[in-house]
């Protein structure tokens, strides 16, 4: 079990000016393009649906052309449900609603990828085009953190706007140790470029009650 902990001082950094090669509106757009994961999972499942249904399409109409089909679709019903239904009636309407609906939502998913999962870094050649995982943004930030004298451990959130870090210490007097780790982990953060700039780095210290 982790021994209790009690926040007591907390300290905000104001954005500093952003590095060479930072603030590039182009090359960011461009990078951050790069590294933006792809929609893979709905594509597969898309396509499967797709595949599976023409598949059956298929093998329905091959088999009515040699007068044996394998009835894997309800041919017959759906025959009749198009011979019986009207422009004017209520479901082509509520069909046609649905498959549109749908195919907005697939271009959507299309145009708009998800959220990237590395924090793109600033580079003199706007060719080159580099990054770290968040996750591994975070774990270098909280070493950085550590490093300081009096922090036990810490803990960094990473956001493309923010920098979010939890200290704890042992100490008994902790003045000016939020300070000290904010300065610690913007300095690492100035080293590493974000093409963004320098996200807002807020600390909060939490003393350890042993």
């Amino acid at each position: 079990m982790s021994a209790p902990t009690e926040e007591i001082r907390t300290a905000e950094a104001r954005p500093a000016p952003p590095p060479p090669g930072a603030g590039d509106r182009k090359s960011l757009r461009r990078a951050t393009h790069v590294f933006r994961p792809r929609r893979v999972l709905p594509a597969t499942i898309v396509a499967i649906v797709l595949a599976v249904v023409a598949g059956l399409v298929a093998l329905e109409v091959i088999g009515g052309l040699f007068g044996s089909p394998p009835g894997l679709l309800p041919v017959e019903r759906l025959s009749a449900l198009g011979r019986e239904t009207r422009w004017n009636d209520s479901l082509p309407f509520a069909v046609c609603g649905l498959a549109v609906l749908l195919g907005l939502l697939l271009v959507f998913l299309a145009l708009k990828p998800g959220r990237p999962r590395a924090v793109v870094l600033a580079s003199a050649d706007p060719q080159v085009v580099m990054g770290i995982e968040s996750a591994g943004m975070s774990r270098h930030l909280a070493r950085a953190a550590e490093s300081v004298p009096g922090v036990s451990s810490a803990q960094v959130a990473v956001s493309a706007r923010r920098v979010r870090v939890v200290a704890s210490s042992s100490l008994r007097d902790t003045v000016g140790l939020d300070e000290q780790v904010r300065t610690a982990v913007s300095e690492r953060v100035d080293e590493l470029a974000p093409m963004a700039g320098r996200p807002n780095v807020r600390v909060t210290v939490r003393r350890r009650q042993d």
